[in-house]
């Protein structure tokens, strides 16, 4: 099997918004990689499904960038087969220390585990959720420090746009015992199982809609995802958590930070917020 791999250079304020963009070509997730000397600007790398022209797909991504006013140093795309595709994006992950003595580690790298660290094992044919984005560290930070006072065997866990399930994976590290992934997406939602397979860890997943496929509630509800879907769901989270129970959001990027604020304070009071690189994660509460 082929991908097409497409490459954009692009103001890095622009992260969050030219992802949501190009939603319905990642199928795999998307790379982000710094650029050299230039802080301001990232590499977004992702890729697309063979079926589709390279040439209609820069074309088509060059009019929603200039319609979005979003300045683009470079885009490239090229045509991989599948081994290039999975050295080209399986070279940028490594092993991650996500909290303290727990490791996320891809499948395919080897790890030397002298210290006897806690090991997570992600496997993953798409290129996202294996644990060194800093908005899936500092949900996991939040979520040890809320977790901690809990009973944590009546704990329920649900986790909103499980992707690869590394998150569910981390709250079965610190204890938590009633676990519940969903997403939209199928190949997600089975990459989630596996991976929760793979490491011993029994969770519900869902391929599904939150209002309309979860019909319990949870004590904590993790929601790492992006601006876009947040305004969407941030309304009807509340109905899913128990009236104790504490939101973990992520996925803000600075610019867009003042957007999504009012649809925070609207419906949930900020506990705290904590900040890495320009990337904003919450915990809240019910007001």
């Amino acid at each position: 099997m082929q991908w097409i791999e497409i490459s954009i250079v692009c103001e890095r304020v622009a992260t969050d918004e030219v992802t949501t963009l190009f939603d319905d070509y990642a199928d795999n997730g998307i790379i982000e990689e710094d650029i050299d000397d230039q802080p301001n600007l990232i590499k977004l790398t992702l890729y697309a499904a063979p079926s589709l022209d390279t040439d209609m797909i820069k074309l088509d991504l060059k009019k929603r960038l200039t319609e979005a006013n979003i300045d683009v140093k470079s885009i490239e795309a090229h045509i991989l087969d599948e081994s290039t595709w999975l050295n080209s994006w399986q070279q940028y992950i490594e092993p991650t220390e996500i909290l303290p003595n727990i490791v996320i580690k891809p499948a395919w790298q080897d790890y030397d585990n002298v210290d006897n660290k806690t090991i997570i094992e992600i496997d993953s044919d798409i290129s996202f959720g294996t644990g060194s984005h800093e908005t899936t560290r500092t949900c996991a930070e939040l979520l040890r420090a809320y977790s901690e006072p809990m009973e944590l065997d009546k704990v329920t866990c649900l986790d909103i746009g499980t992707g690869t399930g590394v998150l569910l994976l981390v709250a079965a590290q610190l204890g938590i015992k009633h676990l519940v992934g969903i997403d939209i997406e199928e190949y997600a939602a089975n990459q989630a199982k596996i991976n929760c397979a793979n490491n011993k860890v029994h969770a519900e997943i869902i391929c599904g809609d939150l209002d309309r496929d979860f019909n319990g509630k949870a004590n904590l509800i993790l929601a790492n995802l992006t601006v876009d879907p947040l305004k969407i769901l941030l309304p009807q989270i509340g109905r899913k958590l128990e009236d104790n129970g504490i939101l973990i959001i992520s996925g803000i990027i600075d610019d867009r930070y003042d957007e999504i604020l009012p649809y925070i304070t609207e419906h949930w009071h900020i506990i705290e917020e904590r900040v890495a690189g320009p990337w904003h994660t919450f915990a809240l509460e019910k007001l």
